[in-house]
């Protein structure tokens, strides 16, 4: 199951997502410029690596500087810019990995984009505010300096397996943003990521993640967090959105989804390993989750993944 082949929450929810990150480009830049992105839906890193530039959305404006990055949900359109009076070019108008504007190296910076697998963006992407800002003073910004570093090298040279390499930094670049958004509980809209944050409920959260088998009662899970049980169900649905027991069951639900189109369980290893009674129980409760039942939902995603790609 699940819990033994990721032990921790993030990781959990990181392969139920399917969460991938790639680099999406390298830009170099001296001068006056501006590049507009469009909202695409999907999360967006953006870090420097040298010198400095404005990142705008909307009304926000943030100042961005070597060593520094930004996550975006994907939700809004931003401009990058190092002058407000110079009309922004679109991105999606350059069409090679590695751009360059002007001759000088006045300014490095590299993207990345995340892709997750259906169904996976109200696991990750909604679960995240519209914008991350990680300074140079954040906890995250050493691991981010070294990640950054080591992107560089392996972004201007030939080396064996340096394509390998980078998407396997990518993947680092995508922990270190989400690590250092749940250092910031506060900032993350109701939901997972946000009990995983919570330093009061984390306890109890994990409890959930690394068994969802068990029959858990509200007692259990109040005493993990040292709450009263009152206490603990009023905290657990403000920051989750939901009370903890139909967290329980989406979560069971997830994995039952993913154990469906990624592995061969048969539906009644899934309902015994999820700690259902009976498999029409199972079943039943997967059903109103999903609207078909396990063995619909599997056919359904083997049929789509045997079709040819347009």
């Amino acid at each position: 199951m699940l819990a033994h082949r990721h032990p921790d929450p993030l990781s959990q929810v990181l392969a139920l997502a399917g969460a991938r990150c790639r680099l999406t480009g390298k830009l170099s830049a001296s001068g006056r410029w501006a590049l507009r992105f469009p909202s695409r839906g999907r999360l967006k890193i953006i870090a420097v690596q040298r010198g400095s530039c404005t990142f705008a959305s909307g009304e926000q404006r943030v100042e961005l500087r070597s060593g520094e990055a930004i996550a975006v949900n994907g939700s809004h359109p931003f401009v990058l810019r190092t002058d407000a009076d110079v009309l922004p070019v679109d991105a999606e108008t350059m069409t090679v990995p590695d751009h360059r504007i002007g001759t000088a190296d006045e300014f490095s910076g590299v993207g990345g984009e995340v892709t997750v697998e259906p169904g996976g963006e109200a696991l990750l992407v909604q679960a995240l505010p519209p914008l991350l800002h990680i300074s140079a003073t954040h906890p995250q910004a050493s691991a981010f300096g070294w990640l950054l570093q080591e992107l560089d090298t392996e972004t201007g040279c030939d080396r064996p397996g340096h394509s390998f390499t980078r998407d396997h930094l990518a993947q680092l670049l995508l922990v270190q943003v989400l690590r250092a958004y749940l250092t910031q509980p506060d900032a993350l809209p109701a939901g997972r990521l946000r009990v995983l944050a919570d330093p009061r409920l984390a306890p109890a959260a994990r409890a959930l993640h690394e068994n969802p088998a068990h029959a858990w009662r509200l007692d259990e899970l109040a005493r993990r967090a040292t709450m009263s049980r009152t206490g603990f169900a009023a905290r657990f649905r403000t920051v989750a959105g939901i009370p903890p027991f139909a967290y329980l069951t989406e979560w069971r639900m997830r994995i039952a989804a993913h154990e469906l189109t990624h592995h061969d369980a048969t539906v009644g290893q899934l309902a015994v390993q999820l700690g259902y009674t009976s498999e029409s129980a199972f079943i039943t409760a997967f059903k109103r989750t999903y609207g078909k039942t396990p063995l619909q939902h599997r056919c359904h995603h083997d049929l789509h993944r045997a079709e040819p790609p347009p």
